[in-house]
């Protein structure tokens, strides 16, 4: 018997299927770049019928952004469960570790993604969109701790920077270790900067 919070077969199968397609994409992307890739190459690949692909993604871009409502949702919940009273930067510390708990065994995957990004202005700009949307929810979260919208805006903007600087860091050199610990060296970094 399984458990009740156990993903049934059918989610198991919709989240290999995912996985397949995103894969597929992203190699390909990188190989052979975003634009000349089509959703039927990469149907293909993924060894599904491009119905199947167009049910679990609206359009192209999409398998690049597969996961952006799963980080979303794992760092509003990791800012929202910080412990009342706590600095501002250790709320956006709590919702990076989320966010690197997901990010962390897609490692490779993660690197064939950033090159297809860098290379390709549209994909680019969704990217700044994506980490417009993580400042604000670390707004939202620093104004419901009482905090002004111009403070809140100025520390979200600090820390989701410092994130940032953190997972290029991750992504572009392998001897960094984990996100994890690159969140935390840019983090002493911050924190050792004196301004006199």
């Amino acid at each position: 018997m399984s458990r009740p919070d156990a993903p049934t077969l059918r989610e198991v199968k919709r989240r290999r299927t995912r996985e397949a397609i995103v894969a597929a994409a992203t190699n390909l992307f990188d190989e052979y770049g975003y634009d000349a890739v089509t959703v039927a190459a990469v149907a293909e690949a993924a060894e599904v019928g491009q119905r199947t692909l167009y049910r679990h993604f609206a359009d192209k871009e999409d398998f690049l952004f597969a996961e952006d409502d799963a980080l979303h949702d794992a760092m509003t919940r990791a800012a929202a469960s910080a412990p009342p009273g706590c600095t501002p930067l250790a709320v956006i510390s709590c919702a990076a570790r989320a966010a690197a708990d997901l990010l962390e065994p897609d490692r490779e995957m993660l690197v064939r993604r950033a090159r297809v990004i860098a290379r390709t202005p549209a994909l680019r700009a969704r990217e700044g969109l994506k980490h417009d949307a993580l400042q604000r929810l670390v707004v939202a979260e620093l104004e419901s701790r009482g905090y002004s919208r111009e403070r809140a805006r100025l520390i979200a903007g600090i820390g989701i920077a410092c994130v940032g600087e953190a997972l290029t860091r991750w992504l572009e050199d392998l001897d960094v270790g984990t996100l994890t610990e690159a969140l935390d060296a840019v983090e002493a970094e911050v924190c050792s900067l004196n301004p006199a």
